[in-house]
């Protein structure tokens, strides 16, 4: 249950007299207040995850659409270094990772409803210029600004979730919700190819990302809620303020964030493995690289193997991660004695045991992905590394998710705009690099890298 908002209200005395300061509680009027975000109906609770994860997997299919589409770009900006194609994906996961150093703090001073809408509304609109962008340098501006206003999903929506289900309730939809910053980048890859063979222009990526999030602005304006608890005690403070005529002030509590290195590298690699499916499974070698040869249109199927993981890892964790967390909670009750286990003793922590087997799975699937392409081995051997690696990443990342939203709680979306900001920047250099990686090492040796620095994530104690 949402804290009382500490209120106080000053008053003053004429004269000689001294000043004095009344305190005073503004909170919710009862524990099942209906305009604390927790009370609400199941079902507005839940048109609230679909709406913001809508937009938290829109934004990420637009970060990798025009991977596909890299080709086709070059040819019609007549480009011809190896690393200008690829900006206009790194500029946008930049962007990404930019947008919730001002996203995520006015959230929690103006509610994070308006945030929903204005960002989203610039994406779309920055979105139509990404579509008729006259010059490379024009596309990879507008891109990095359309991943700074699209990053309003990503960056809130844990907090948003965090404020509408209790502790022992968020898994499954911080599950849900998990699925579209991970699997939203699988999908973009998955209909990129399809979009450019049934067009001709890769021009279309562009106006397929005006138009879906211009459907979800509008259902949200009609449906989306305003769930922020402080903000929404500030308003009510604010209206007691204009029946009393006297002054109200809501207090703050001061709050830090911790490092965040695990969910960084795990996306640096997604994003690695993501702009370079083009590289193996494309209708041509590039670079002298071995491909499969697949055909333009069915290029983008081969994120499917990373797609099914993803779906496969979000049914885990919406099955098993509440189960797991009160599994711990129960466990660290009884050791220590303590009767009710539900309230006393549900720590953070108890979140990351189902992350510990996940950081196990992703080197796995990593070594079945690389040297499967490296010995050309049948299709469906890299798909399948593919398909463990994203199965673990999903996990592991939306239990650091719940972890820092349990940690942090009212201020959890400053903690989880830290996580963003660090991975994007990593996808954003992956982004570039991957083509150059896979071309000195091949994809052997360049995923092996990668499977290594992931092995490094299991056996750390740092969480």
């Amino acid at each position: 249950m949402e804290k009382a908002a500490s209120i106080t209200r000053g008053s003053a005395h004429s004269g000689s007299g001294s000043e004095g300061l009344e305190s005073t509680q503004v909170t919710w009027d009862s524990d099942s207040d209906p305009a604390n975000p927790q009370n609400w109906p199941s079902q507005q609770k839940w048109i609230n995850v679909y709406l913001i994860s809508a937009q938290a997997t829109l934004s990420p299919i637009a970060s990798t659409l025009l991977a596909v589409g890299n080709t086709e770009i070059a040819k019609d900006f007549k480009l011809t270094n190896i690393f200008t194609p690829s900006l206009p994906v790194a500029l946008f996961v930049l962007g990404l990772g930019l947008g919730p150093l001002y996203i995520a703090p006015l959230s929690e001073l103006y509610g994070r409803r308006i945030m929903y809408l204005l960002c989203f509304s610039l994406f779309t609109i920055v979105n139509i210029g990404c579509a008729l962008a006259p010059n490379i340098t024009a596309l990879s501006i507008l891109r990095l600004l359309s991943g700074m206003a699209g990053s309003a999903g990503p960056s809130l929506g844990g907090g948003s979730i965090g404020d509408m289900f209790t502790k022992s309730e968020r898994g499954g939809a911080q599950a849900l919700y998990g699925f579209g910053p991970t699997g939203g980048p699988i999908i973009g890859g998955v209909i990129g190819g399809f979009i450019i063979n049934g067009t001709g222009t890769w021009r279309w990526l562009m106006w397929i990302m005006v138009i879906a999030p211009a459907i979800t602005v509008i259902l949200s304006i009609l449906f989306l809620r305003e769930t922020y608890g402080p903000f929404i005690l500030d308003r009510k403070a604010q209206a007691r303020q204009k029946e009393t005529g006297k002054p109200f002030h809501v207090h703050g509590i001061d709050h830090a964030l911790g490092p965040v290195q695990h969910v960084t590298r795990i996306y640096g690699i997604l994003y690695l493995h993501l702009t370079t499916i083009p590289l193996l499974f494309g209708p041509v070698s590039s670079y002298g690289l071995f491909t499969y040869g697949w055909t333009h249109g069915t290029t983008g199927l081969a994120y499917l193997g990373a797609g099914i993981g993803s779906i496969l890892g979000t049914l885990i964790c919406i099955k098993y991660l509440n189960r797991a967390f009160k599994f711990m909670a129960k466990r660290t009750a009884e050791r220590e004695g303590s009767e009710s286990w539900a309230a006393p003793r549900s720590e953070p922590e108890h979140r990351l045991v189902p992350m510990q087997i996940s950081f196990i799975v992703v080197p796995i699937g990593l070594i079945i992905f690389a040297w499967g392409a490296e010995k050309q081995t049948p299709w469906p051997v890299p798909l399948l590394g593919a398909l463990l690696f994203a199965l673990g990443m999903i996990v592991s990342y939306v239990c650091i998710q719940i972890y820092l939203v349990d940690t942090f709680e009212r201020w959890a979306a400053s903690a989880l705009a830290a996580t963003i900001i660090s991975r994007s920047i990593f996808g954003c250099v992956f982004s570039v690099v991957g083509f150059q990686l896979y071309t000195s090492l091949g994809y052997g040796w360049s995923v092996s890298l990668s499977a290594v620095n992931a092995l490094r994530l299991s056996l750390t104690k740092d969480l």
